[in-house]
């Protein structure tokens, strides 16, 4: 059961073809971490919302966490990082991003539905994210795969204090 294992159950490395070419999904290692920041900078224009430091706290933690990383001939094109919240008895996407060049080809949308069956094979009923009010292009990709605006979160990211729409997907 879940709630007694250190990790959040039923993930498996795996491969899958993306535009024509074989991407590895494993589970990320601290080794990664570095790689991760700088996938967020080159998506969010140099500034990454999350610091190394975050990233080896988020991959240390021992019990509720998975980070996944996506990969093609070992450089590491994506990531996708959940957590278990105890609370409202969800996983819940704490970070998910692929690299510009990467995206619109369906790699995203792969990440999103293996996190919607982690849900499942760990018998709960939601996955649940927030996304940048300005994000447009996230926020209609999370609606086409099934996410439902619950709540906006006023004031939500540090820095600029952008607003946040919290999401989720009943499974």
């Amino acid at each position: 059961m879940f709630l007694k294992s250190k990790k959040i159950a039923g993930f498996a490395a795996h491969q899958i073809q993306i535009a024509g070419k074989t991407v590895l999904i494993r589970e990320a290692s601290l080794a990664d971490t570095k790689k991760l920041v700088e996938i967020e900078e080159a998506v969010y224009t140099g500034s990454a919302p999350w610091d190394q430091q975050a990233f080896v706290a988020e991959i240390s933690r021992q019990h509720g966490k998975l980070y996944l990383s996506a990969s093609i001939d070992d450089q590491t094109i994506a990531f996708l990082g959940l957590s278990y919240r105890k609370s409202s008895q969800d996983l819940h996407i704490t970070n998910i991003a692929v690299l510009p060049i990467w995206q619109s080809k369906g790699l995203g949308s792969y990440l999103m539905k293996l996190a919607g069956k982690l849900v499942l094979d760990n018998h709960l009923t939601t996955l649940s994210l927030e996304v940048r009010q300005s994000n447009f292009r996230a926020f209609q990709l999370y609606e086409k795969i099934g996410f439902k605006k619950t709540q906006e979160l006023v004031s939500y990211y540090d820095g600029d204090h952008e607003d946040a729409i919290e999401m989720e997907w009943q499974l």
